[in-house]
């Protein structure tokens, strides 16, 4: 045994010297990925122990290729509430929820309303910096926001603040809103900084009543391009890199969607804090990691424009994340003793002959995988952004040849290719074309098992090799075949190879194939109804005894179709629609009540449909004086700025509060005040927080004991130096 050791270290240092193809030499190890029974057509008459292992490391290599898909975390688009839960990793451009790790609500102290605001914090990513935060996505809808606030219907309703996850990040993570009477939010300290984190801060205010505000908080969704990832190429001390990335430098990492760049940072991990602590991946050595097997890898799906976007979590297996990972990227990470290769579904040239003269003992060749492998179809599950990025089955993928082969008898898998996505518009040209290497790998014959003289150790997983033309071969005479694994056997002086078939065909046909994308539906397509009648409606505008705008209705529903009258109104001109109610059928007459008399509306009638009549420059007469403050004046002198005005001269009135914005647009401030109140004509000063420098606008706005706003003052500017 020791001098079959001793020859194996000079085959090793002398196969280190000749080129073989752009193959390199790893470790003499390899672990054993399970022994299965496997029906072989022997080369000689006796079956050893030996090849009886072989046999079975063989089965195990192509189990491997054909085995389930990759078992990875949950949904990503739905919101994971558990403070001691996993943590995401998010690689390329994808739609996430994240996961809670805040969530505290405080009572709004002035009008005693109870948990009038929640505050949420998630996190979106770790691993972090990520790339960018794109948008974000309230009840699957884009909201956008100026500062902290956002735009349209739910302005003064949520505040958010992101961030993209530095190590260390400078501050707390909170948003700019209307609680000056919090100290801060509850329990989020100085102290409460997510470094390395991707997250954001939301704040949500609700009211019991539902009148407009929220009632449940809403489901919130994030776009986003996620970690930064080493590639080999982009390092100029690899050879054949060009770049100033180094893998043991995260500042220098840039972000990727190349499975194989993405799968290679996996293996190495991400080290954060100044204990270097691991925080994602498996924290592998650079030695242990076969790059040049990765960078291969890498620059076929770069040619094939296959990509990687999606979710891990740090709880998932590390073993199952990479081959998920590697799926994307048209292949599978394979272990080679200690050190981490890949395999990669490509064309590829023979770089050997196997001769008859090079077998040792017994050798086993399967000529086709058993009837539950052998597949002629696979049902491709994908990410698609045409589905809210959700994950959905694609046309089946099949190969006529096959069915026929198989006398027409359909054998189909489904299969989830969980970091495969499609963008919109798109088709999932990418899911069909790994489907397809599925189906094609599953048709070849395999496994076999090759135990070989020692001058055959420096050959690796991926490479191909040509079997010689010889009777004694059979089936793989002259035939192409894949190395799959590679093991040393001290015991026979030998290397065992486990290779499969490799048809030169597949390649053209699955690198061909265009993906099917699932059904879309319309959720939001109006239902096959009329709008009503211009004459089924009147509306009548007047001014109540309390001064509030009333617009009445008057009509019916003469569409036997309709389940429900929805009656909305709007400013006209304005971009939004306010929804007064859900109404039954029999509804003959309803009021919408407490608008503002200097302004004009329209009105929308629906019968259970977007298809409206709508009745339009509804104005009023108006008979009195609106009540409005007067006199608006701001002294900047000071730092605080104090703001003075007159209360109404009128009544009617209940309660008047500042707004404050940076800009001259009423619609873009904010409350800033308490709910005031004073006597008529009486003379008010208030005084505002300390600012920073620059030009800022105030308003002073008048609400009725109903909380109805009467009016609006014009606006009074100051500059603070």
């Amino acid at each position: 045994m020791a001098k079959v050791l001793q020859i194996a270290a000079v085959v090793v240092a002398v196969a280190a010297a000749i080129p073989s193809g752009g193959t390199s030499l790893l470790g003499v190890g390899l672990a054993q990925a399970g022994v299965t029974t496997a029906a072989g057509v022997a080369l000689s008459a006796s079956t050893t122990a030996m090849i009886a292992t072989a046999v079975g490391l063989a089965s195990g290599a192509v189990t491997a290729l054909t085995a389930k898909s990759p078992s990875v975390g949950g949904s990503q688009t739905d919101w994971q509430s558990d403070p001691n839960g996993a943590a995401p990793i998010v690689f390329g451009e994808t739609l996430v929820a994240g996961s809670v790790i805040y969530r505290k609500t405080a009572n709004r102290s002035w009008s005693g309303k109870k948990n009038y605001w929640q505050f949420i914090g998630t996190i979106l990513s770790a691993c972090g910096p990520i790339d960018a935060h794109l948008a974000t996505w309230a009840d699957k809808v884009v909201t956008t926001f100026v500062g902290d606030n956002a735009v349209g219907d739910l302005h003064g309703r949520v505040y958010q603040a992101t961030q993209l996850g530095l190590c260390p990040e400078p501050s707390r993570l909170q948003p700019a809103g209307p609680w000056d009477n919090l100290a801060g939010l509850p329990s989020w300290t100085s102290a409460s900084k997510l470094s390395g984190y991707a997250a954001a801060m939301n704040a949500f205010i609700f009211d019991g009543k539902g009148s407009t505000l929220f009632t449940q908080v809403p489901d919130m969704q994030h776009r986003i391009r996620g970690v930064k990832c080493y590639d080999p190429r982009q390092d100029d001390t690899y050879p054949g890199g060009s770049g100033a990335q180094r893998y043991n430098d995260q500042t220098t990492w840039a972000y990727s969607v190349n499975p194989w760049v993405q799968a290679t940072t996996f293996a190495l991990g991400w080290f954060q804090g100044p204990n270097n602590v691991r925080v994602g991946g498996v924290g592998m050595p650079i030695g242990s990691i076969d790059l040049a097997s990765y960078v291969e890898a890498a620059n076929v799906a770069d040619a094939n424009g296959w990509q990687s976007h999606g979710q891990l979590q740090t709880t998932d297996d590390k073993w199952e994340d990479l081959k998920a990972l590697c799926q994307a990227g048209g292949g599978e990470p394979v272990r080679l003793g200690a050190t981490l290769s890949c395999i990669v579904n490509t064309p590829r040239v023979s770089i050997g002959t196997i001769t008859r003269d090079d077998v040792i003992g017994n050798a086993s060749i399967t000529t086709t995988q058993t009837r539950r492998d052998r597949i002629n179809g696979i049902i491709p599950t994908y990410r698609s952004e045409d589905h809210d990025f959700e994950q959905v089955p694609a046309g089946a993928v099949r190969r006529d040849t096959y069915l026929a082969a198989d006398k027409g008898v359909e054998r189909t898998k489904a299969m989830t290719y969980s970091m495969i996505q499609c963008f919109k518009g798109k088709t999932p040209d990418q899911a069909a074309q790994i489907a397809g290497y599925d189906i094609a790998n599953a048709r070849e014959a395999g496994p076999i098992a090759m135990p070989l003289k020692l001058r055959w150790l420096g050959y690796r997983a991926g490479d191909c090799v040509t079997f010689e033309d010889t009777p004694e071969f059979g089936y793989m005479r002259a035939k192409k075949a894949l190395v799959l694994k590679r093991q040393l056997d001290p015991d026979q002086g030998s290397v065992v190879l486990t290779l499969r078939e490799e048809t030169d065909s597949k390649h053209s046909w699955a690198l061909g194939l265009v993906g099917t994308p699932a059904p879309i539906t319309d959720r939001n397509a109006p239902a096959d109804y009329e709008a009503p009648d211009p004459s089924d409606w009147t509306a009548v505008a007047s001014v109540s005894s309390g001064g509030d705008g009333v617009i009445t209705l008057t009509g019916a529903v003469n569409d036997d179709a309709a389940k429900f009258l929805l009656i909305e109104y709007r400013e006209v001109g304005a971009a939004f629609w306010t929804q007064q109610g859900y109404l039954p059928t029999t509804t003959t007459t309803t009021a919408i009540t407490g608008l503002d008399t200097s302004k004009t509306y329209e009105v929308a009638i629906s019968y259970y449909s977007e298809l409206r009549l709508v009745i339009s420059n509804l104005s009023f007469d108006v008979p009195d004086v609106v009540p409005t403050a007067s006199n608006v004046t701001v002294d900047t002198a000071a730092n605080p700025p104090s703001v003075a005005w007159r209360m109404p001269d009128i009544s009617g009135w209940s309660t008047a509060v500042i707004y404050r914005s940076n800009s001259s647009d009423p619609n873009a401030s904010a409350a800033v005040s308490d709910e005031l109140t004073g006597a008529l004509f009486a003379d008010m000063d208030w005084q505002d927080a300390t600012l920073s420098p620059g030009t800022y606008w105030w308003w002073v706005r008048i609400y009725n004991s109903a909380g109805t706003l009467l009016s609006i003052s014009s606006a009074a500017s100051g500059t603070i130096t």
